[in-house]
Order: C-alpha cells, then sequence, then structure tokens
C-alpha cells in the first residue's frame, strides 16, 4: 500500500497533476470577503485527493517540500487567473523557509510571472510543525515583511510551540484552530479561552481568523467575542473559483444594531451548512464529496433551493458493494437513490417540536439528520444527535435550579429568561401570581394540602400558558411568575384567576365551603375568618424597544403584586411608556376588574 501511495505521489509531482482550492475568509464588520486562503488537493480519482492523505504521504516519503513548492507555484498560477484584489493565504512549513531551501529570487520570480505583488500575499506559518532554528526563520519572516508580505500563525493552539512562536514571530494574524471553534456555544472554557486571546491579540496589535465555523450559533459567539474574521463552511467551502455565501453576514447585520440575544431554542441554533448536490448530480460525485469529507455522513439533494431529499453514505455504499456495483451504478443520478422521506423544518421552529417531529415520523426508525429551511430555501443541516443532546443538557441544566416540588424553573432560569426578553428589545409581559390566605389554609388544613394548592397552581398555569414561547417558573413557596409575548397574556391571567378559585374549592370540607370562610389565628394569635383562598396576578407590561433592565421589571413586578392584592378582584397591571397609550393612566377594565399605572407613577 505504502509503495503505491509512493508511486502515485512521485506520478503526481511529475505531472504536476495538483488542483488548487479556495476558501473565503470574511471580515464581519465590513460584510464582504477579506481575502481567500489557497488550499491544495490531489486528482479526484487518486488516493492522496485528500489534503491529509496527500501532505501525510509526501512527509513519510520525505517529498513534503517538493509537494510544497509545486502547491504554490499551482495557487500562483490559479489565483493570477481570478484577477481578484484580495489577500491569499497560502501554507508554508517553517522548512520551507530555512535555508538553503529558502530562495528569494525565486519567490520573487514566482511573484512577476504571475504578476501578483507581495502585500496581497500572507503566508501562514502552521503552529503544528516543530521550528528547528528559530533564530534562522526569525531572518527569513523579517525579509518577508520588509517586501511587504503579510505573516499568519496557523492553527493557534493545536501544535508544539504555542504562545512563543507568537511571541517572536510577530505575526500581521492569527488563525484559531478549529478545535476551539467547534460547539463554543455549549462550551465555557473555549469561550474563556478565545475571550483571554482577543485581549491579548488586541494588546499586540494582531488580527485574530477563526477557523472552522460551520454553525450560526458558532458564528454569534465568534462575532459577540469581537473577532471580525473568519472562516468556514457557514461562508463557503474550498471551491476552484473565488465565492463566498455571505447570507449569514446580512443576518448578522441586521441584529448589529440590537443588543446581543441569548440563543434560542430553535432548529436553526443546530443547523450547518453543508454544501448540497443536485438532483442530476451522479452518484460518483457524491460518494467523493462524502469521501473527501469524513465528518459528513450525508449530503442535503436542492434544486433551485428547493431540498428533495438527502443521499445518504450508507445508501452508496450499499449500492457500490454489491458485484459490478460502482461500474453500474456511479454514473446514475443521486435521485435514483436519495431519500425523499427526510424531515424538512423551518429555521424558526422549536427544538422541542423538531425533537417531537422526529419521534413520531416512524416508529421503527429514528432519521439522523433533518433538513432546516428559511423562507422555504435550503439553510443547512441539523443532527439528530447534536439534538438529543442539547435537549438532554437543557434538561439537566433546568433540572439543576427546578423548584422540588413542581419542578417548574426557579429563580436563576427565571432570571435568565428576563435578560433574554429584555435584551431582544420586544413586547412582553411578566405576572407575578400570588395565592391569597394560602396561610390560612396551610395551618388549618395542613402542609399536604397546601402542597397541592400550589401543585394544582403550576398545572393551571402550564394548561393556559402553552405557547411556544411563554415561560412559566415557581419563584418558591406559593409564588409564581409567566413571562409570555402573547397579546392575550392578561386576558390568560384573569382565565387562570378564575379556574383556581373554582378547582381549588375541592380541597375544603362541605361544611367550609358552605360558611364560605376558614377559621384561624391571625398573625397576633387571635382568633379569626378568613376568605377561602384566591389568586393575585400583578402584571407589568414592557413595550417593544422599551429600554428597562431586568432588575427594574422585578421590582415593577413586586410593586404589581401588592397593588394586585389590594385591588379589585386582585389584579394590577403596570405598563410602559411605550405601551401606556393603549389606556389611559389609572385606567380600569370595562369590568371594573384590573387598575394599572405607568412605570414613570412607579418610579415616582
Amino acid at each position: 500500500m505504502q509503495d503505491c501511495l509512493s508511486q502515485e505521489l512521485n506520478r503526481l509531482l511529475l505531472t504536476e497533476d495538483i488542483t488548487t482550492l479556495l476558501q473565503p475568509i470574511v471580515n464581519i464588520n465590513r460584510k464582504c470577503v477579506f481575502g481567500f486562503e489557497a488550499l491544495s488537493r490531489g486528482p479526484s480519482d487518486s488516493p492522496l485527493h485528500t489534503a491529509p492523505m496527500l501532505f501525510e504521504t509526501a512527509e513519510r516519503c520525505g517529498q513534503t517540500l517538493e509537494l510544497e513548492t509545486l502547491c504554490l507555484r499551482t495557487a500562483a498560477r490559479h489565483w493570477s487567473g481570478h484577477g481578484t484584489p484580495l489577500k491569499l493565504f497560502v501554507n508554508i512549513s517553517p522548512a520551507k523557509l530555512m535555508p538553503p531551501e529558502f530562495n528569494p529570487t525565486q519567490l520573487q520570480e514566482l511573484l512577476l510571472a504571475n504578476g501578483l505583488k507581495a502585500s496581497d500575499i500572507v503566508i501562514e506559518l502552521s503552529e503544528r510543525y516543530p521550528t528547528a532554528d528559530p533564530s534562522e526563520l526569525l531572518k527569513t519572516l523579517v525579509w518577508l515583511k520588509a517586501e511587504g508580505f503579510l505573516i499568519a500563525i496557523d492553527d493557534l493552539g493545536s501544535g508544539y510551540s504555542g504562545l512563543k512562536l507568537w511571541s517572536e514571530l510577530k505575526p500581521d494574524f492569527v488563525k484559531i484552530d478549529r478545535h476551539f471553534i467547534r460547539d463554543i456555544q455549549d462550551d465555557l472554557i473555549k469561550r474563556e479561552f478565545l475571550r483571554s486571546v482577543v485581549d491579548l491579540a488586541d494588546r499586540l496589535g494582531c488580527k485574530l481568523i477563526a477557523e472552522g465555523v460551520e454553525t450560526e450559533a458558532e458564528f454569534r459567539v465568534v462575532s459577540e467575542l469581537g473577532i471580525a474574521l473568519v472562516q468556514g463552511f457557514l461562508f463557503g467551502r474550498p471551491k476552484p473559483i473565488a465565492t463566498a455565501y455571505l447570507d449569514s453576514l446580512n443576518d448578522h447585520a441586521a441584529l448589529a444594531s440590537k443588543p446581543p440575544r441569548r440563543e434560542k431554542e430553535i432548529a436553526g441554533l443546530l443547523c450547518r451548512y453543508i454544501e448540497p448536490v443536485t438532483s442530476e448530480s451522479t452518484l460518483r460525485d457524491a460518494w467523493e464529496r462524502l469521501q473527501s469529507e469524513p465528518d459528513v455522513f450525508a449530503l442535503p439533494v436542492v434544486d433551485n433551493g428547493r431540498p428533495l431529499g438527502l443521499i445518504h453514505k450508507w445508501r452508496i455504499m450499499e449500492t457500490f458493494s454489491t458485484p459490478y456495483g460502482r461500474s453500474l451504478y456511479e454514473r446514475l443520478p443521486v435521485s435514483n437513490r436519495h431519500s425523499a422521506d427526510a424531515l424538512v423544518v423551518d429555521y424558526e421552529v422549536p427544538l422541542n417540536e423538531v425533537s417531537e417531529r422526529l419521534i413520531n415520523d416512524d416508529a421503527h426508525y429514528l432519521k439522523q439528520h433533518f433538513i432546516v429551511v428559511k423562507n422555504g430555501k435550503y439553510a443547512g443541516l441539523g443532527a439528530t444527535r447534536s439534538l438529543l443532546k442539547h435537549i438532554t443538557e437543557q434538561k439537566i441544566e433546568n433540572a439543576r435550579y427546578s423548584n422540588p416540588l413542581t419542578f417548574l424553573p426557579g429563580n436563576v432560569p427565571i432570571q435568565q429568561t428576563l435578560v433574554a426578553r429584555t435584551e431582544e428589545m420586544r413586547a412582553f409581559s411578566l405576572i407575578y401570581f400570588d395565592i391569597n390566605m394560602f396561610k390560612p389554609l396551610n395551618d388549618v388544613l395542613g402542609y399536604r394540602v397546601g402542597d397541592q394548592v400550589i401543585v394544582l397552581l403550576a398545572e393551571l398555569l402550564k394548561e393556559v400558558f402553552h405557547a411556544s414561547d411563554d415561560f412559566v417558573g415557581h419563584i418558591g413557596g406559593d409564588d409564581f411568575v409567566v413571562i409570555s409575548s402573547s397579546s392575550s397574556a392578561n386576558y390568560n391571567a384573569g382565565t387562570v384567576q378564575s379556574l383556581f378559585a373554582e378547582r381549588s374549592r375541592r380541597f375544603y370540607s362541605d361544611c367550609i365551603l358552605k360558611s364560605g370562610f376558614i377559621e384561624s389565628e391571625d398573625r397576633n394569635g387571635q382568633p379569626c375568618r378568613f376568605p377561602l383562598v384566591s389568586l393575585s396576578a400583578g402584571t407589568v407590561e414592557v413595550g417593544p424597544d422599551e429600554k428597562v433592565t431586568a432588575d427594574q421589571i422585578s421590582e415593577f413586578a413586586s410593586f404589581a403584586k401588592t397593588r394586585a392584592k389590594a385591588s379589585p378582584n386582585f389584579r394590577f397591571v403596570v405598563f410602559s411608556r411605550a405601551r401606556s397609550g393603549e389606556r389611559s393612566e389609572g385606567s380600569q377594565d370595562s369590568d371594573g376588574s384590573c387598575v394599572s399605572c405607568v412605570l414613570g407613577e412607579v418610579q415616582n
């Protein structure tokens, strides 16, 4: 096998059968392509097609420098044909820049022959390879900088020398290894590492490039950390032509004017852009794609933006494994073997709904992928494994802070949700529910009945506030909170009050129900008659684009609850200035059941 690979490498070097592909590097802030990285590949039908196999074989055969020289010549010729006034990033090993291998005259001739300028070339020096003589390497880099070349350290965090190489070489760019980017939205350690690297780069006057950005979630975190240059499949796969996919930049620009938002639990959170094939692509084309991308197990089949299904790696392997399978079927279109029953979901669909659809779709087979669309057009793929992992982690996180009696989210998730809603700058209502006369009931009927009444209220809140973005939390004791974007939130609060008054009566004896009160001691130890339990609802309605903090809303909610307990039918609403125009100050509902004020009155 090794002899075959060695012979194939010698053939490629002799025939110069190397292809240059270009992957875009984009500038988030300017919403444009900053440059392209030149990536080398062997022929598509060669065992040395993929970069890892190609360069690992060259290293084993001691021909790395010969291969690099060929790749540089090929990249220069390929880039000169595009006439693009952008930066070209090329990979060079330290050994290639060390004497006697490094030849300044040949480098200048290569630029001249292809009409290139040194200032347009960024030399990527990989951190994966050790440097035998740093002082000699530094001399070469000083010369290159003097000539106008730019220097980048590739794969920061993946190799031998770490920050030492950075401090010695003083590069213009540092590319962060994709290991630190993958799933960064779910990894606190990775985010802290990147935050420290961003701070260091600012101090040293160096630009960072985040490699391997594949999902919207990763992109948002990288952007929020202040990294302006990004590279990855989300913006374009390596292709022979200089192209880029910039829709994510446009989406980012639309959000840039608003404060950062917490990740929404939607299908788009797990969406990864996989370059699709068309229905006319052959099984051979699809197989070569899947072979060159070992972490991809299915390709979306898309015509004119409309997803038709998935072509699975196992399906092609099954087809080719039959006698003469490859020669018989490789020229067939993928439409002959693709799965047309793939689950297609909208970008904004909640993850729990995606999970339910996957589980209910087929009782005997759980699909491994689902297709995500935006406005009916293909946007990317989601992996069922990632979905289940995310939901499991979310449930574990919720369980940590849930109330042990009702299993509703407790104070930490309540605060997180409230902060997220204020950052969204959309209209929403926060309703603070409190049970009236709960202590007398608890004292007379016992804690067991008291717990049952609390559970009853929790069930009612979940029953009435069941919209996808409704949030029901349990502060503690008999205090609950609901956060809802529904325009009927205040009406729903009244519904809960009515249902609670009706269903809570079952906990009393016929005698108590007939008398209409319960006898117990007041706070001074004196016998007293108390009404049966009822429910107070203090509401804070926040308008769109309202500049109010989560802490302020919490204060307004406490005020509203206190006023509700002393108001007719136990309801009170505090309106923000943005929504106060809907009612006059101090107004009542038509049935006189709900009084209100605006936030200014609370603050004054």
